[in-house]
Order: structure tokens, then sequence, then C-alpha cells
């Protein structure tokens, strides 16, 4: 089996009889502290990391693996700095569905509902790919007297809170939310990005 990592070709794992279990030695034996593995090809073909038969390929008919392994600070940096551009268009969408909701204009207000919703999401990610490396920053964990993992909780508790307004079509209690509980929430994450970004760095 031909092993490259980050264009360089190394030696494979000592042990491994299937892919997943090459993937495994690969993290253990051959990566230095604070990365790890963002992306496979296996004989030419890009492979999921997330967990499934797909891994279960015998050893022996692995003939090539790329790996890419960047150091997640890079990674995380690069995420926080996606997330300080998308709040940008974000924090406007939510004044707007707010605004919307308020004047009873509820069809146009669901369509920027839709996007918002997505964005929360996405920035939800982020938030948990910087969680999952507080174990190397510890700390970047405290923010402004709260956790990242309190920020995230919070998030989750106003998406439901989002969600249940959206079902029982309670427009006035959505643009309360918007307004007041989820838009707060973004402007604090703009201004806490770029301090999180400097310790980061």
């Amino acid at each position: 089996m031909k092993l490259i990592i980050n264009g360089k070709e190394v030696s494979p794992p000592e042990t491994g009889e299937t892919l997943q279990e090459i993937l495994d030695g690969v993290k253990n034996e051959k990566l230095e502290k604070g990365r790890f593995i963002d992306r496979a090809v296996c004989n030419g073909e890009d492979v999921s990391l997330e967990p499934g038969e797909h891994l279960n390929l015998p050893a022996g008919q692995v003939e090539t693996l790329e790996i890419e392994a960047p150091e997640i600070q890079g990674l995380i940096l690069k995420n926080l700095a996606n997330a300080e551009e998308y709040l940008v268009k974000l924090i406007p969408g939510i004044q707007k569905a707010a605004e919307l909701f308020q004047l009873g204009n509820e069809q146009e207000a669901n369509q920027y509902l839709v996007h918002i919703i997505d964005g929360v999401e996405w920035f939800s990610q982020v938030v948990e790919t910087v969680i999952l490396a507080k174990q190397t920053q510890p700390e970047a964990v405290q923010l402004d007297e709260k956790s990242l993992v309190e920020r995230k909780d919070q998030l989750l508790t106003l998406s439901t809170q989002m969600l249940e307004a959206n079902k029982n079509k309670d427009w006035v209690h959505m643009a309360d939310l918007l307004e007041y509980e989820l838009l707060p929430y973004y402007q604090e994450w703009a201004k806490i990005i770029p301090d999180l970004k400097q310790r980061l760095n």
C-alpha cells in the first residue's frame, strides 16, 4: 500500500486489516499532535470519514491512500473567518425577518426564516468545531463569561423555541425570539469572533 500524508509518501501503519483500522493507525502513529484527518482519497476516490460499510474495505484492497491532515488550529481560524463574513449577512436578515413578522407579512418573513434556520445550523457546526478543538486550545473555552458549550446550548434552546413558534404559527412570539434573543446572540458573536481569532493566533 502506498500512503501519502500531506503530499509526502510515508510508511503505512504497522497494523490494520480494514480501511478504518488503517485510518486509526494513521491518526495514532503518523500524525503530529494538533493535526487531524480532514480528507482521505482511497484508490483515487474520495472516502467519507463518517462511520459506514465503506470503511470495512479490506486492507489488501487499499492500493493508495492519500490523506490531508491540516492543523486543527488552521481549520478553526478558517471557519471563524467564514463565520465572521456570514454574520455580516445573517444579522440584517434576522432584523428584516423580525420586522416583517411584526408587520404581519408572514409570507415574506418566512422566506427570510428559511435562510436564517440554515444559517443557524451552519453556525452551530462552526461552534461545534471550536468546541472539539478546545482540548488543544483550553484558553479559548471561556468567552465573555460564557463557555462555548453554554453558547452552543443557548443556540439549541433558541432553535427549539423558533421551531415551536413556527409550528404554532405564533408570529408575534417568532418576531420576539428573532429580535430579542437570536439577534443579540449573533451580535455578541460578531464581537467575540475577532477576540477568539486573536487568541488562536
